[in-house]
């Protein structure tokens, strides 16, 4: 045997490196911080992991069912932009990225563990390089009209930070199942992520991030089953009567007294039920198709108030795609869901609860798909190598 030869498929190395780029490009915002080069480099790194993961999906050839869904979403949405003269070559990027990372999660299935290592690396960096970052430029947080500017490294805006700190400590809670040394950083990477919130003020993704840790700390898998099942009820309720209702919730005499006497809130939820009802007029227009990949200016021109989005991830997919793209999100969530509820074992239900927490925050904030994807896609994927080893408890010792 050639001693310069490689088992591809055996290599720990490739995609490590394959998602670490990938990870870069999709979580750090090196163009909104106009760090121009790097962004090219970032975008470059994932293009080299895109092709790549085409040539591993030609030695593979097949792709779960799972797998498919996701790559018709991205596909469907891309071709509705196209048809509809949107913003289609930013999503073309966006395309990539999900189609890279659900091939080489395809292919290096039995590699599980280096991919969620991976992903815990570069977001761990991003984290603590955020945490400097807001240390360093007070003024990017202290004074509230500049709290909204872009320049924050993680999501260019501190409201797109909550989706990256979830994924970050989903994937450090998997790897301490794989070495107790990553406590070292699992702890201070909590501490970390609270900081950010606290400092930039983002009281939904910090209120979240108190409600994930409550989850991780439970280990009682009866207690955590019935928290997570109030949690995703919760969600629909709040998205059906709430955000579905837009502002006709401030006409509700036992939401007011709720929301106002009760929790001392806005009613609007600073300018949002405003936002949820433009949202819904303009889904109403085209309610099957959508209008594909829209972008600020998209916004700005049709919506009747001057926010870029709906601020509601529901909403933005109706925009997006209307009912069909929607239905194609509920049946991808429900097949990762459904994949981790074959495990029994109390990190699987963390992990339903930390994707439910995540849809607590895009009841008020538009994710970046990608990410949501990825969190989709870690946690369909952690069955295919845990539960041999649940069945057969000795597997682990070998």
């Amino acid at each position: 045997m050639n001693l310069l030869q490689i088992d591809i498929q055996q290599s720990k190395l490739i995609p490590f490196v394959a998602i670490s780029l990938l990870m870069t490009h999709l979580s750090v915002s090196f163009f909104d911080m106009e760090m121009f080069m790097a962004s090219y480099a970032a975008l470059a790194g994932m293009l080299l992991a895109f092709f790549g993961s085409l040539l591993l999906l030609g030695r593979q050839r097949t792709l779960h069912l799972f797998d498919f869904l996701v790559l018709m979403f991205v596909f469907i949405l891309e071709g509705i932009s196209f048809m509809n003269g949107t913003d289609w070559k930013n999503w073309l990027y966006s395309t990539l990225s999900i189609s890279a990372y659900i091939f080489i999660f395809n292919y290096y299935q039995e590699q599980y563990r280096t991919l969620i290592l991976s992903i815990l690396i570069v977001l761990s960096i991003a984290v603590y390089c955020q945490l400097y970052q807001c240390a360093t430029h007070p003024e990017m947080w202290l004074i509230e009209e500049n709290k909204d500017n872009h320049g924050f490294l993680l999501g260019g805006n501190y409201n797109q930070m909550g989706s990256r700190f979830i994924i970050a400590l989903t994937a450090g809670m998997l790897s301490i199942r794989y070495s107790k040394w990553l406590w070292l950083n699992l702890v201070p990477l909590f501490i970390s992520c609270f900081a950010i919130l606290f400092m930039v003020r983002s009281m939904t993704a910090l209120s979240c991030l108190f409600l994930f840790l409550l989850f991780f700390l439970i280990q009682n898998k009866r207690l955590l089953s019935f928290g997570v099942i109030g949690v995703y009820v919760g969600v629909i309720l709040f998205q059906a009567i709430v955000c579905f209702s837009g502002t006709g919730l401030e006409n509700n005499d036992l939401a007011r007294w709720f929301i106002v006497d009760i929790l001392e809130k806005d009613m609007t939820f600073t300018g949002r039920t405003e936002m949820w009802d433009s949202a819904l007029r303009i889904f109403t227009n085209s309610p099957i198709w959508g209008y594909g990949f829209v972008d600020s200016d998209w916004y700005r021109a049709h919506m009747s108030n001057r926010a870029v989005g709906a601020h509601n991830y529901i909403l933005n997919t109706l925009i997006y795609g209307g009912i069909m793209l929607l239905t194609l999100y509920f049946i991808i969530a429900a097949k990762s869901i459904g994949n981790l509820i074959r495990i029994n074992d109390t990190v699987s239900v963390k992990m339903i609860a930390a994707f439910g927490v995540m849809c607590i925050m895009m009841l008020f904030e538009v994710y970046e798909t990608p990410l949501v994807f990825l969190m989709l896609t870690v946690m369909y994927y952690y069955p295919g190598q845990e539960l041999p080893a649940i069945q057969n408890p000795d597997a682990r010792e070998q």
